[in-house]
């Protein structure tokens, strides 16, 4: 099996009411061939396979964990 980079995600506070995210697992968001698997910053899991510098002004809630994780740097 392929060995990918991790990347964490930035930590960022609960959205406001209203405001959209998305949640995973368990399905995770499978942009490209898995060039790096980016992980939730409190718990490790892994939230999304992507490029780097590929996905901006995402937020993800890590179901595992219930943190809020965001793709913007």
């Amino acid at each position: 099996m392929v060995q990918h980079s991790k990347i964490s995600l930035k930590s960022i506070p609960r959205p406001l009411p209203g405001w959209g995210y998305i949640r995973a697992p368990p399905t995770l968001l499978h942009v490209t061939d898995r060039t790096a698997d980016f992980c939730c910053y409190n718990c490790g899991t892994v939230l999304m396979h992507a490029e780097t510098n590929q996905i901006f002004g995402l937020t993800i809630q890590c179901t595992n964990c219930g943190a809020f994780n965001s793709t913007e740097s």
